[in-house]
């Protein structure tokens, strides 16, 4: 994009450093906002003037973050309207007093408990703008509500006759948000807009670009290759579904701001609708379910199609008209639901095609595609290419809630899964599982034992096969120290094994990248199958066909494409049940 008329010139594919401009200061006129790279003169071959490490940015030089306008966010046009009524700013109560009791009474006491304590005489002789609920919920009713919720009844025909000879149905509820308005509030949100990004850039840790910088989605490689598809500026959304609730938030918001439930910076659009399906057989209940989900989906994300082809005037929180294309970038779920997403089986993996077989092996194979999953499907239903949709371990779900989805690659869009893949997957229920078979368990739960403690440092006093209930807590706990454990204990290959599988955990954990972490990275699970053949030898494992250590060997190229694993850790929408799903609900 063109920057405002003061910008420096540069020229193509130099990689500057931040501090050398000033990305903050806005424009007092009508203009493009500034780029979000920095940029300086050409210093005509000379060593750079700042030392070759930090953080260095390539600029994008397509159209981006166009600007159609000015205007004011949603939240200053409500703060003007109030001041030309000659209201205060805690209106419609009093003042900042009365503002605090009303949300005191809304989160803590009932109808009937909010009426008796009114009543007292203390609280008359106040003087609130409110002397009974009745009241006082109309003042709470006049407050700006945010997006409005839609619920939609489906009617779900099963396979099982009723007594009258016909069909059985069921009828379950879809509670909506329109995803477009949800994306329109958070990109409108002027409490965000120190930390909104509008365009893709390429970061480096050295002046010269040889080493690649990925933390935030912006600095990945998915962004900028989608922005030179799209005719306008480009935003972005990941969701999340788990235990039904559906969230949204938008990869332009840094993840540290997205990672803190206060900011709101992630909009609760959704309940799946669940139900037993007691309409159908037993062994037709699974994929019903399935397609139930994809339905559900489809009405919910269907206001995404046109908003993502066509884009939508939006305001942003720079106070900027942009043109938006909300693009499905990633989905965060855990396995089993990434299955469901793409419909596929659980024994086979959602990104990629390779073989039952081959799951223990490090190669990674052809990616699945869109076009021939959809093919595959639409011939399926037809009772065509049978092998094929076999071969593939495809579900019958002949609807996808993805096939409409503009510039999105719903295979591409899983992400790693920290909490359920690693701690919980391949340490816990792998890694620990074959080291207690080397050591035994006595001898595992005496080493725990003997671990000094020290302050910020877990005790096992119990060793650890007392513990019946794990969390990701304990997990990370564990693998602090657990590669010390077995020293001496287990023969050399034993220890290189669960020490390169540790290091590959904990480098999936950076929070930011650059290219040679990910070398170092994938270098990390390289030793790893190298050396697993020990537990083979051992009697241990048979094999290493198993979903999740196939699953390692997409982190390296999601990281590439959508920038550092951690803005993607499944814990924090599942901390999000607690203050959204359950209250809201």
């Amino acid at each position: 994009m063109d920057g405002p008329d003061n910008a420096l010139d540069v020229p193509d594919g130099h990689l500057v450093h931040p501090s050398r401009i000033d990305i903050d200061s806005g424009p007092p006129e009508l203009c493009e906002p500034p780029s979000k790279q920095a940029r300086v003169e050409d210093n005509n071959g000379d060593s750079p003037p700042w030392p070759a490490s930090g953080h260095f940015t390539e600029q994008y030089l397509g159209v981006a973050a166009t600007v159609l306008g000015r205007k004011k966010t949603v939240f200053e046009s409500l703060e003007a309207a109030e001041l030309e009524k000659g209201e205060n700013e805690w209106a419609p109560f009093c003042d900042e007093d009365e503002w605090e009791l009303a949300g005191f009474l809304m989160r803590n006491l009932g109808q009937t408990k909010i009426n008796e304590m009114l009543k007292l005489s203390l609280m008359r002789k106040s003087g609130l703008s409110f002397d009974n609920v009745r009241s006082f919920l109309k003042q709470v009713d006049s407050l700006y509500t945010g997006l409005a919720w839609i619920c939609e009844t489906i009617d779900v025909k099963g396979d099982i006759e009723g007594e009258d000879g016909a069909l059985k149905w069921e009828m379950v509820e879809l509670w909506r948000r329109d995803p477009v308005e949800c994306i329109e509030e958070l990109i409108g949100n002027p409490a965000l807009q120190n930390s909104m990004a509008y365009i893709p850039e390429r970061a480096y840790a050295d002046a010269k670009g040889n080493n690649r910088i990925y933390d935030e989605l912006w600095t990945g490689d998915w962004w900028w290759e989608t922005q030179g598809k799209l005719p306008e500026a480009l935003l972005v959304f990941s969701g999340d579904k788990k235990a039904w609730p559906i969230y949204l938030t938008i990869g332009n918001i840094s993840k540290d701001v997205r990672r803190r439930v206060s900011a709101h910076a992630t909009i609760l659009i959704g309940y799946l609708p669940v139900s037993k399906l007691e309409c159908f057989h037993k062994k037709t209940q699974s994929v019903a379910g399935y397609r139930l989900f994809h339905y559900a989906m489809s009405l919910l994300l269907c206001p995404l199609a046109d908003a993502g082809r066509q884009g939508k005037a939006m305001v942003c929180a720079d106070r900027f008209v942009h043109r938006v294309h909300p693009i499905l970038a990633a989905y965060v779920t855990d396995f089993p639901e990434q299955c469901l997403e793409a419909c596929n089986k659980e024994s086979r993996c959602p990104c990629c095609l390779v073989e039952l077989q081959d799951h223990g092996e490090l190669e990674e194979c052809a990616c699945r595609s869109m076009v021939d999953t959809l093919k595959t499907l639409r011939r399926r239903r037809r009772n065509k290419q049978l092998k094929k949709f076999d071969k593939e371990g495809l579900r019958s779900v002949f609807k996808p809630f993805w096939k409409d989805l503009p510039f999105t690659d719903i295979f591409a869009c899983i992400t790693p899964d920290i909490l359920h893949q690693l701690h919980k997957g391949i340490f816990h229920d792998h890694l620990v599982q074959w080291c207690l078979a080397v050591l035994g368990e006595k001898e595992m739960d005496a080493r725990f034992q003997a671990v000094s403690q020290y302050p910020g440092l877990h005790h096992f006093k119990k060793g650890i096969s007392a513990v019946s209930q794990w969390t990701g807590t304990e997990h990370r706990e564990m693998e602090r120290v657990f590669v010390g454990l077995l020293s001496s204990a287990a023969e050399e290959n034993v220890l290189v094994m669960a020490r390169s599988l540790l290091e590959f955990i904990y480098y999936t954990q950076f929070q930011q990248h650059t290219g040679k972490t990910l070398a170092a990275m994938q270098d990390s699970l390289s030793l790893f199958h190298v050396h697993k053949g020990i537990l083979v030898k051992l009697g241990i494992h048979d094999h290493f066909n198993i979903p999740k250590i196939h699953s390692l060997v997409h982190y390296v190229s999601s990281i590439r494409a959508l920038g550092s694993a951690d803005r993607y850790n499944i814990e924090y929408p599942e901390r999000l049940h607690i203050d959204y799903a359950k209250d809201a609900y």
